[in-house]
């Protein structure tokens, strides 16, 4: 179906006209956007990115023509009002047999060259092989096409990393009033998880440990809180996608005279590795300047 592209959004558009010249250039006849319905801290989710809409089910993809035709397939039929409701794209499909339905689709739209997979270091193997089948092997992998035009978020992105960042100090201020001695990591973590879920974060990245001289960050377990505990979270709520995230540290009690020594160290270091941040400046450089006041405090071998 063509798009009235007066109705799609303006930074919809700029994505278009890059993913048609990326196309052009590989030589590609359509792009599959896919997705598993998982979201990643470490990587864009290919559907997200290009619809709007946070899927949901085992299989949801987009497929593009180098025409800019774009089709929706989602799996769930229940979900067909949410989906139309977020994205600008009009058609939407219910695929119970994805690839069938890939197959399908791109006969109905005369996609006679290769098709790119936007998102194929997610799909499993057995999915793309049945792709690879049915389109008579005119599949690539073409990841490093969303890889290249996401890695800088558009302005358009801001109220949504601003929403994660608020989220994530929600879940700080829940460790700070819920902590309590006795009560198990896993517990408090999970209190940290519903007061971002709660105020609609679509997921979290977290730890939460509890020590008296904790090494490192891991997944909550079992132990139980004690006096004088250094509570140390990693907390990393998305919205839209975007995950912010933010590393807290709590005390069960009053600090000692040498965590207060040490806690001054990292002081120091946020505050001169925030001098450096300018637009333009690589993050190499940020964190040597970090590292600088770890060594010259003796903590050089944690700086390798």
């Amino acid at each position: 179906m063509a798009h009235n592209q007066s109705q799609i959004p303006a930074p919809v558009q700029a994505k278009l006209r890059f993913l048609q010249e990326a196309m052009k250039r590989d030589g590609l006849s359509a792009l599959l956007f896919y997705s598993t319905g998982q979201l990643s801290m470490l990587e864009v989710n290919p559907v997200l990115w290009l619809s709007g809409v946070l899927p949901m089910g085992p299989n949801t993809g987009v497929l593009l023509t180098d025409s800019c035709d774009a089709t929706m397939l989602i799996s769930l039929s229940w979900d067909q009002g949410r989906v139309r409701r977020q994205t600008w794209i009009h058609e939407i499909r219910v695929a119970e047999r994805f690839a069938d339905a890939v197959q399908e689709l791109v006969q109905q739209k005369s996609v006679q060259g290769k098709v790119g997979i936007v998102g194929w270091a997610f799909m499993p193997a057995a999915l793309y092989q049945s792709l690879q089948r049915v389109l008579d092997g005119r599949v690539e992998v073409a990841d490093p096409i969303l890889s290249t035009l996401a890695r800088f978020p558009g302005r358009e992105s801001l109220p949504a990393l601003q929403r994660a960042a608020e989220l994530a100090d929600s879940g700080f201020s829940a460790i700070l009033q819920k902590a309590k001695i006795g009560m198990p990591e896993y517990e408090l973590a999970a209190e940290v998880e519903y007061a971002m879920r709660s105020q609609g974060a679509e997921d979290n990245f977290g730890m939460v440990t509890a020590s008296d001289h904790s090494h490192c960050t891991h997944p909550p377990a079992d132990r139980r809180i004690q006096p004088g505990d250094i509570i140390i979270a990693e907390i990393t709520p998305a919205i839209e996608g975007h995950f912010v995230q933010l590393c807290r540290t709590a005390v069960m009690g009053p600090a000692s005279p040498l965590l207060r020594e040490k806690f001054t160290i990292l002081e120091e270091a946020m505050e001169k590795s925030l001098a450096q941040v300018r637009v333009g400046k690589k993050a190499g450089a940020i964190s040597r300047v970090m590292n600088e006041v770890f060594t010259a405090h003796g903590y050089e071998k944690y700086c390798r």
